[in-house]
């Protein structure tokens, strides 16, 4: 009868885990759905005025569609000309972070190995910390 027992409150443990995950799944989705509602339409006015600055006086009474699209092509190559120096900032990063989770043994780790370490570690805690952040979006969007 023990048994029976546990292998019921088993069963609840694990009904009571999955609700708490689809709860948490549903609020991750309504949540990047809010933001992807609320970023885009930020983005298309950023991508509207850089592309309204590009042109100058040419911009008026163009279409907001291509002035969008001048607007996205200076940001791509802003991204372009960034890229290098970005690359080298989150290696750095990786390898920083890789050393902290090696601790003492860091100084006998090699450096890609540190790297790696690091991405998966920071990876790991920028992922849970964006699903946290979609959850709590779609907790407000809920009301």
């Amino acid at each position: 009868m023990g048994e029976l027992k546990n292998l019921r409150e088993q069963q609840e443990n694990l009904v009571s885990k999955a609700r708490e995950t689809n709860r948490k799944l549903y609020l991750a989705g309504l949540g990047a759905y809010s933001k992807a509602e609320n970023s885009s339409s930020e983005l298309l006015d950023k991508y509207v005025q850089t592309g309204s600055d590009k042109l100058g006086e040419k911009a008026e009474g163009k279409p907001k569609a291509l002035l969008a699209g001048r607007g996205l092509v200076e940001a791509a190559r802003e991204a372009v000309d960034n890229a290098p120096s970005k690359r080298e900032e989150l290696y750095n990063r990786f390898v920083k972070v890789g050393s902290e989770k090696r601790g003492e043994q860091a100084e006998s780790t090699n450096e890609y190995l540190l790297a790696g370490l690091g991405a998966v570690a920071t990876a790991r805690e920028e992922g849970e910390k964006f699903i946290n952040e979609l959850i709590s979006a779609g907790e407000q969007q809920r009301g």
